[in-house]
């Protein structure tokens, strides 16, 4: 089975790039390929310049990624994830880290809730703080695999909302297949079916 045929598009700098196809296009696939977790049998790649075989751990040092179904352990709290995460990236003094933390966590809304273990947590906190990881490191490059699409109505406008402030800070790519959320906060569509990209363009495109 050829899961994915071959691509060519580019991704500009603070746009929100949207990917969209059906399950089973090969969004999760390309995605996989961008950051080095999986190898291309052909053909190539580059993020920021660096090639997505051989410069894999440069291209995830300025990357945030928000898999599909993100996981957690869930007896710590929003805050200790972050903690936990933003340790991974900055060495230095314990009082920057910790503003760093509350920073990410007041831009995703849960600042209220940052002390409360995360098996409390409902389907769309969970995935403000899935944002929350991948953004916690100042990434150049934000990637979001389906970030809305177990939510409810409410879950998913504050997502898109959220997604919307974070295009300040970073590039966002993020894969989905509802329309209605594409319409509401992409900059460019490339949709993507049976592995192979059907269309590229603008969203008044």
């Amino acid at each position: 089975t050829t899961a994915l045929k071959s691509l060519d598009f580019e991704v500009h700098e603070h746009s929100i790039f949207d990917f969209l196809g059906p399950n089973g296009a090969g969004k999760t696939t390309t995605i996989k390929l961008l950051l080095g977790l999986i190898k291309p049998t052909a053909g190539g790649g580059t993020v920021f310049g660096h090639d997505i075989s051989s410069d894999s751990v440069e291209i995830r040092r300025k990357v945030g990624y928000l898999a599909q179904v993100p996981s957690y352990y869930m007896h710590m709290t929003a805050r200790e994830t972050l903690r936990f995460k933003t340790r991974f990236y900055f060495s230095g003094p314990r009082n920057l880290i910790e503003e760093r933390v509350q920073e990410t966590l007041e831009m995703v809304e849960l600042d209220d809730k940052a002390d409360r273990p995360i098996k409390g947590f409902s389907g769309g906190e969970r995935q403000r703080l899935g944002i929350a990881q991948a953004q916690v490191h100042h990434p150049d490059l934000l990637i979001l695999d389906e970030p809305a699409a177990n939510l409810d109505p409410m879950g998913r406008r504050d997502v898109l909302r959220i997604m919307e402030r974070l295009r300040m800070h970073a590039t966002i790519f993020y894969s989905t297949h509802i329309l209605d959320d594409v319409q509401r906060v992409s900059d460019t569509v490339a949709i993507l079916n049976h592995g192979e990209l059907v269309a590229h363009a603008s969203i008044n495109e």
